[in-house]
């Protein structure tokens, strides 16, 4: 009887270790809040130009949100953490907000980790005019980080096609109803801290939370 007592102390001061030891190999969660918005203003048109091909974003061995793999878990609107900036940006301001969603992942390495595949699912509006497409992907290493290539397809606004066609050397009469745009920059990022990745046709808010 002594000697089952002494096996069962010891079976029970054992298992937090086990336990412990187990949590410690899983990989942390984060949650990623994203928001994407086109700039208003129209001078970015015809400061810089533009190139009329662009190589498509890749979505090799992309996932979906919700996907059966279930690597990526995207979220309702009452666990975002961005709504304030969200309010901030209106029209009168000179933006437009696109989309504004987040979602769940494990952080794993650059190895492993999967590039989450973003296309019209998580547009607010589904316009013609601006459609987003590419992929965002964020691992841990030393430091976090987040690698963007996301594509805008754009409408050439009326009130710069004009001065647009002739800054990019082209006939009006054949220049094409949209214009693609891209951000494809690869930053690391700080938990809890809003980072912006700029254009001047449009931009990204991005935000990484760890949740355990």
């Amino acid at each position: 009887m002594k000697i089952l007592v002494i096996a069962l102390t010891s079976l029970i001061s054992w298992l937090p270790y086990q336990v412990s030891a187990q949590q410690e190999k899983s990989p942390p969660k984060v949650q990623i809040e994203v928001i994407v918005f086109q700039s208003l203003a129209l001078r970015g048109w015809t400061e810089e130009y533009w190139p009329d091909t662009l190589e498509l974003p890749s979505t090799e061995n992309a996932t979906q949100f919700n996907a059966a793999d279930g690597y990526a878990t995207l979220l309702k609107e009452a666990s975002f953490t961005l709504k304030e900036e969200v309010s901030k940006m209106t029209t009168d301001k000179g933006y437009d907000v696109l989309a504004h969603f987040a979602w769940q992942q494990p952080a794993l390495d650059r190895e492993k980790a999967i590039p989450i595949l973003i296309d019209q699912f998580v547009q607010q509006r589904r316009l013609e005019s601006s459609i987003l497409f590419g992929t965002i992907r964020m691992y841990q290493e030393r430091f976090s980080h987040i690698q963007v290539n996301l594509e805008l397809d754009r409408q050439i606004p009326q009130a710069v096609l004009e001065r647009f066609t002739a800054h990019q050397q082209l006939d009006i009469d054949w220049i094409t109803e949209g214009w693609r745009f891209q951000i494809n920059e690869s930053r690391r990022v700080r938990y809890g801290e809003i980072h912006y990745l700029d254009h001047p046709i449009f931009g990204i808010l991005i935000k990484v939370d760890r949740v355990r």
